[in-house]
Order: structure tokens, then sequence, then C-alpha cells
């Protein structure tokens, strides 16, 4: 996928396999990519960020099953199969036999709700980045008239982002499973408006995961690096990275109260764990505590308006 083009594999009997095509990444395009699939299709393509939105919400509009994969599965089974080269053609060909391999689940399709509180919770985040950038040159800056014109880029920044809260808010309220889920993970330490609106957004399945489930899905889970008698340190990878920097950043707030988890964490560190290892295993707990007491709403179902 790139911006403008989406690059597409069909596999079949013919033509070695299967077929290539190109299509524009725009509606016209996914709509005569959607015809080029064969009756009961199931469509799969990389998480690549924003530039497959639009395929993946016209694939669920016309009931088309679509699942998004993590782009280093399919790299590694390109490694396993000694392909070195990269092109769009090669990639697409690639997903498809990825896909044909493991079989992915369809995702799951996201309610109207869901969808226009992810573009709020982005936005959101992306104008606090810009206004973070604002602000250190501003303190740097001593040209009276640049200065002048952050100050009014932030106070602008500052504004667009209240408002941005208020509509996240009242997307929030709209939603009992929402609202009820909010409610909830507001009684966890570190947890805030912020953290809880994120995890509304972009963890649809909060509530309906096994433990080992959630850490993974966040990324938190630590996996082994172990051979023979070396024992190798535990790393975490993977997972939705945007729930990731959430809850790392709400293990730092926790870890300032005086709560049970910062005292673990407190021990954890005169144990000998660094401290990011420390910060890390508290998100962890964050997220296993969140998914716990989400888990009785589980049967309410999202809003749809």
């Amino acid at each position: 996928m790139s911006k403008k083009t989406l690059d597409c594999w069909k596999s079949g009997r013919k033509n070695k396999g299967g077929s290539h095509k190109s299509f524009a990444n725009d509606g016209k395009g996914i709509a005569a990519l959607l015809r080029w699939l064969p009756k009961g299709g199931h469509a799969v393509l990389e998480s690549t960020g924003s530039y497959g939105e639009l395929l993946v919400v016209m694939c669920h509009n016309l009931g088309v099953p679509v699942s998004v994969v993590n782009p280093e599965s399919v790299r590694n089974l390109a490694k396993a199969h000694g392909q070195r080269a990269k092109t769009d053609r090669i990639d697409a060909e690639l997903i498809a036999r990825f896909a044909d391999a493991v079989q992915p689940e369809p995702a799951p399709a996201p309610t109207r709700t869901q969808m226009t509180l992810r573009s709020h919770v982005d936005l959101r985040e992306a104008l606090v980045e810009e206004r973070t950038g604002r602000l250190c040159r501003l303190a740097q800056e001593t040209n009276p008239a640049i200065r002048a014109h952050l100050e009014s880029l932030a106070a602008h920044h500052n504004k667009t982002i209240a408002a941005l809260e208020k509509q996240i808010d009242s997307l929030i309220a709209s939603c009992p499973r929402m609202t009820a889920m909010r409610k909830a993970l507001r009684t966890i330490p570190g947890i805030g408006p912020v953290i809880s609106a994120t995890l509304a957004a972009f963890l649809p399945e909060l509530g309906t995961l096994s433990r080992k489930q959630m850490a993974a899905l966040c990324g938190l889970a630590p996996y082994a690096r172990d051979s023979g008698a070396k024992k190798g340190k535990r790393y975490i990878f993977g997972g939705r990275a945007k729930l990731r920097r959430r809850l790392y950043m709400g293990a730092v707030s926790a870890v300032k109260t005086r709560t049970p988890l910062a005292s673990q964490h407190k021990a954890m560190v005169a144990r000998g764990k660094p401290k990011k290892v420390s910060l890390i295993a508290v998100a962890r707990k964050l997220a296993i505590r969140a998914n716990t007491l989400c888990k009785p709403l589980a049967s309410i179902p999202y809003a749809n308006h």
C-alpha cells in the first residue's frame, strides 16, 4: 500500500498461482479492487498506518472479510523462503502466500462511533505533539516577533485540543458500553481520561481477552530468548504501539501514587530490576487490570451511530 496506489495479488491456479493488478487508493479504485476479488474472497493487508483505512472500511461496508496482519510476520515468511528482493508486486504476492499459510481471522467491523472516536483521539495526539514542539522552541526563542507567532500557535493548539476533548467525552457518553468502561478504567491508578479514551477507541476487545492475550495485544508481553543452557533477556515487541505508549505513561503516573502498584514497583527496583523494566511490568499490570474490570461489560453492545 502507498498513498496513491494499492498493489494486489489474487491467488489462483492460473498465471503461476495468481495474478497481480494495481488500483488507485481511493473510493473508485477500491471499488474496482473489490469487484476484481473472486466471490467469497478474503482481503488481507499489512498494518501500515492510515493508507489502508479506507480499504478496511469499504470491505466492512460491503461484507467482504478483511484481515490486517503484522508486516514483520510477512517479512519473516519472505526470509524463510529466501526472498530478499522487495517490490510492491513481490510484497503483494507475499501477503497472499502468508494469508494462505496462516488463514488469519477476519477483523471485526468497527462501529461508526468507534471509528469517529479513533479519528478524534488520533488528531488530539498529533496536535499535542505539535504543541510540545512549539513550546520547546518557544522556551529557547529570543526574537520577540517569532515568540509572538509561537505563542499564537500554542494558544490555537490549546483551543483545538480542548474542543477535541469535549467531543471525545461526548462520543464516549453516547455509547453505554464505553461510558461504563471509562468509569471502571478511571478507578485504576495511572489511568485518566486520555488513556481511558485511547483504550475505548483502539481496544474494542477489552474485557473479552485472557491475561496473556491482553498483554500481547498491548505490546507488553515479555518473550523468552532461551537456547540450551543459555537464558536470554526477555523482550517486549509487537502489539498495538499506541496502547503500549499510553499504558507506559500510565505506569509512570501510577508509580508516583501511594498505591500497591507503586509499592510493587519500588520492590522490583530494590531487587535490582532496571527501572524501565519495572515500569513495563507496571504497565502490564495496568493492562491486565483494565481487562479484568471490563469483563462484566462484554455483553453490552457498542453503539453504532
